[in-house]
């Protein structure tokens, strides 16, 4: 394409599966102010420091993912091997037995009558809630839940912000205009409201006044510290030195939100697997118990 004539960011927006418009628009900004060289190393740069975001994120989640699937997997093992063992033992006893065996006994025939039908139904509704939570009519809810939920809410809000950033001084650092900028930016952003956001600030931009002002009217997604650092930014000409440096900052944030999320949900994960393993304990030994008790007297 490039030999028969075309530009170079003609030629990458025809592959737009592979080629993201942050690229293409990088590419396309240096070909007009000859700084194509620097605004590919920008553009590199950019790429690198969204992929350890995006690693520091998925690390976050990592363990939580991990016990809570390893927990699903050794409670249908129980399920489906070792109860049917024990509860005939409780139901041939002539004692009246505790409501937490008689709601193991119950559990256990619903294992064994319908238990294909139990372990289809909770892997098709993890799926379609998986499903769901993919599609864009269902963001207005899933991400306002993320937005919202107490140890999940500092990690979306700064990952979010640091990915605006970052995206923002990248592109006006390669000469494309604010607008402009702003717009690509809003697509490299995950959360909803964010985008929307981001989407009718670009659109006000035209009035004249300035970002810091325009984001000042979204306190609830962008605090005073990121308005504030723009706002100096604006009055002393580095815009785009101060977004680099409030990216940078919300990146180490990040980082530190990942490990709390990390630390907060350990404990609930052990707390969770410890009342089951203790409601086991005592649907098991406490019949026993009363058995043993029985004879002694």
């Amino acid at each position: 394409s490039v030999d028969a004539g075309g530009t170079f960011s003609e030629s990458l927006r025809q592959y737009p599966k592979v080629f993201p418009p942050l690229f293409v628009n990088a590419v396309y900004a240096g070909e007009m102010s000859g700084s194509l060289e620097e605004n590919l190393e920008h553009v590199a740069e950019q790429m690198r420091k969204e992929k350890e975001l995006s690693a520091k994120i998925k690390g976050a989640m990592l363990y939580p993912v991990v016990v809570l699937i390893a927990t699903f997997c050794l409670g249908l093992a129980i399920s489906f091997f070792v109860l049917p063992q024990i509860t005939p033992l409780f139901e041939g006893l002539n004692v009246k037995l505790p409501i937490t065996t008689r709601g193991l006994i119950w559990f256990s025939h619903l294992v064994q009558t319908h238990g294909m039908a139990l372990f289809g139904g909770i892997i098709g509704g993890v799926g379609a809630l998986i499903y769901l939570g993919r599609q864009s009519y269902t963001h207005p809810i899933t991400h306002w839940i993320l937005l919202n939920l107490p140890v999940i809410k500092p990690l979306v809000r700064q990952a979010n912000i640091a990915r605006f950033c970052r995206t923002l001084g990248t592109l006006l650092k390669s000469g494309l205009p604010i607008d402009e900028a702003m717009n690509i930016t809003r697509d490299t952003l995950t959360n909803y409201y964010f985008q929307r956001a981001v989407r009718d600030i670009a659109s006000r931009l035209s009035s004249g006044a300035p970002l810091s002002e325009h984001l000042s009217r979204y306190e609830h997604l962008f605090p005073k510290l990121v308005t504030r650092m723009v706002h100096v930014g604006e009055e002393s000409g580095t815009l785009e030195d101060a977004l680099y440096y409030l990216a940078g900052y919300y990146e180490g944030e990040v980082d530190e939100s990942a490990k709390t999320m990390a630390t907060a949900i350990e404990p609930v994960l052990l707390i969770g697997i410890g009342l089951v393993v203790g409601f086991l304990a005592l649907s098991i030994i406490t019949p026993i118990y009363n058995i043993t008790g029985s004879i002694k007297g």
